[in-house]
């Protein structure tokens, strides 16, 4: 197969694919989905700033909403998130009343919840987030969207399953 890349005789990897394969640098994943987060994340920040939330707390904000209290632990593998840096990305929302901590089952647990000031903000900004979701879905096709999602979505158990990441 040309997008494959063949070890040689000596164990090294030949590191000059094809232009256009699906393993030349310009198609690198990393590249492509990096870039495309952060046009994501710009679409939706200058929407949600008015209402003092960025698209990530907006997102976390809500996935509380929906889930109800979870764990650290929980809400960064929802969130695809490394848990160590949960603590850091809700301290913003702590401060403002908007999310609330409290221990779990075991002393070392942390539950995370959303405030009554919380669903508030939430429902303040969901019109705005509701705009930006709307005009890119529309930019983009509704069934092409859900067909992105499911595609999104294998991207995501490659990149879990990756031999490369621990544990």
């Amino acid at each position: 197969m040309a997008d494959q890349i063949s070890a040689t005789t000596t164990g090294t990897v030949d590191a000059s694919p094809k232009p256009g394969s699906a393993l030349s640098p310009d198609a690198c994943l990393l590249r492509h989905v990096a870039r495309t987060s952060r046009a994501v994340v710009s679409a939706y920040d200058p929407a949600l700033a008015p209402y003092g939330l960025t698209g990530h707390q907006f997102n976390l904000m809500m996935t509380l909403r929906n889930m109800g209290p979870l764990t650290v632990g929980a809400l960064a593998q929802i969130l695809g998130m490394d848990a160590s840096g949960v603590p850091r990305a809700v301290r913003p929302l702590v401060d403002a009343g908007q999310v609330a901590i409290r221990p779990g089952e075991d002393r070392r647990q942390r539950l995370l919840s959303l405030t009554a000031k919380g669903r508030v903000a939430i429902d303040a900004a969901t019109p705005a987030w509701k705009m930006v979701q709307s005009e890119l879905v529309e930019r983009i096709g509704a069934e092409r969207w859900l067909n992105l999602t499911s595609e999104l979505r294998l991207v995501r158990q490659a990149a879990t399953g990756c031999s490369t990441r621990k544990g």
